[in-house]
């Protein structure tokens, strides 16, 4: 992110902008505690996705300039912990999905923090929830039959297109690109019932436990590095993340490159960037 002399977010230096990083750190940090003491007690199985389990391989924690934690949960314990959740996690926390909100904007379940304090908020959020403060994502994982393949590119690709639309017709995304404009001006056609009914269908369109392969649609990255053999995942591995042992998948090696290639080297300087805007 450049020296201490640099600006960053906001145009707070990067020295200040790292400290705001690490202060929300902590606050997720406890809110992965509560999530995992949930899923001991009621059998759940997940794992530590993407930058947090590369956090863990690499950093045995956050990744330094990373202000959020993601989640994996196969479809099954997806569906139970969202059933649970809202009851379980108690009253200190929102659990954000389509089911549980009137004006849902996320394709995926989100576990926010209720707060009023106004330090760490996504303002691009603030006109659909007052609740838009430290929150945990939660991705599903869902069957497919083969590791690549034209049908599967094609499920990819309809995913980044409803959920596309999805953000364009919660004006939760700037519509400052073609792409962007025309999802926003198709948004106006399709309802955001409907628009969640097809997001479900095209998850689970390849689900019969009889394949051998997972992908987890709900990321930003492209399906070609989100699709892996089940054994890739199989039954949580604790590792060291901060202060805690927390479960990653059993082959994080094969997910990790797949996904970010040489993934022990940090990128450079110019490309360590807070992503989610608090």
């Amino acid at each position: 992110m450049g020296d201490d002399k640099n600006t960053s977010v906001d145009g707070r230096s990067q020295q200040e902008a790292m400290r705001l990083v690490r202060e929300l750190q902590q606050i997720t940090l406890a809110m992965l505690k509560d999530i995992d003491a949930v899923c001991a007690e009621y059998n759940i199985p997940y794992y530590l996705g993407e930058g947090t389990m590369l956090g863990a391989v690499r950093h045995k924690g956050f990744i330094p300039w990373d202000d959020d934690i993601d989640l994996l949960m196969m479809r099954d314990d997806y569906e139970r912990f969202l059933r649970i959740a809202p009851e379980a996690m108690g009253e200190r926390y929102e659990i954000q999905h389509y089911t549980t909100m009137e004006n849902c904007w996320t394709p995926l379940l989100k576990v926010r923090l209720i707060t009023d304090d106004p330090k760490f908020r996504q303002s691009h959020i603030a006109h659909v929830t007052p609740n838009n403060g430290p929150m945990i994502d939660i991705f599903p994982l869902d069957n497919v039959p083969e590791l690549s393949s034209f049908r599967q590119t094609v499920q990819g690709t309809m995913m980044r297109i409803l959920r596309g639309t999805l953000s364009q017709k919660m004006k939760t995304a700037e519509d400052d690109t073609l792409q962007k404009k025309v999802l926003r001006f198709a948004s106006h056609f399709v309802s955001r019932n409907l628009l969640f009914k097809w997001i479900n269908k095209n998850y689970v369109k390849y689900n019969s436990p009889d394949n051998q392969y997972i992908v987890c649609l709900a990321s930003y990255y492209k399906v070609q590095k989100e699709t892996f053999p089940k054994s890739a995942f199989g039954e949580p591995v604790r590792v060291q993340f901060e202060d805690g042992m927390f479960p990653v998948p059993q082959d994080t090696d094969l997910i990790l490159t797949t996904i970010y290639g040489d993934y022990m080297t940090p990128p450079p300087p110019e490309k360590r960037v807070i992503k989610h805007h608090f």
